[in-house]
């Protein structure tokens, strides 16, 4: 069984705050990252203080987009939203270079698209 990590960024999980639109963060210090592990693109969160697995979605090809939630003025929130059900997580950044957000979410979406078929590329990000 091969894996490779495709990209990662240091992000922490935001829950709904009940029954409302409004999410909150999580103080929790977190690592997202996308691997590529038998032909199928896995996205993981990992909590970066026990080192364990909390998160490990299967990606299918075009299911799923990361997008910026333009509507919060106070961090950097990222949502991943599935085409096939009205699952969305939210996740705040934790990475201290903001210039670098827009990158994060082109080289995940493209990966998203690519799922398994035609294999990934080889421009990993990894952002410290």
């Amino acid at each position: 069984m091969s894996s490779k990590i495709l990209l990662q960024f240091k992000a922490g999980r935001c829950f709904r705050d009940g029954n409302t639109n409004t999410v909150k963060p999580d103080a929790t210090k977190g690592l997202v990252y996308m691997e590529e592990e038998d032909g199928l693109l896995h996205f993981f969160w990992r909590n970066r203080t026990t080192n364990a697995v909390e998160d490990d979605l299967i990606l299918f090809p075009g299911d799923a987009e990361l997008l910026k939630v333009d509507e919060c003025t106070t961090g950097r929130v990222l949502v991943l939203k599935f085409k096939s059900s009205s699952q969305k997580l939210f996740f705040w950044l934790q990475e201290s270079n903001p210039d670098r957000d827009q990158i994060v979410l082109q080289q995940a979406n493209t990966l998203i698209n690519q799922g398994g078929e035609g294999g990934f590329g080889d421009d990993d990000v990894n952002m410290e």
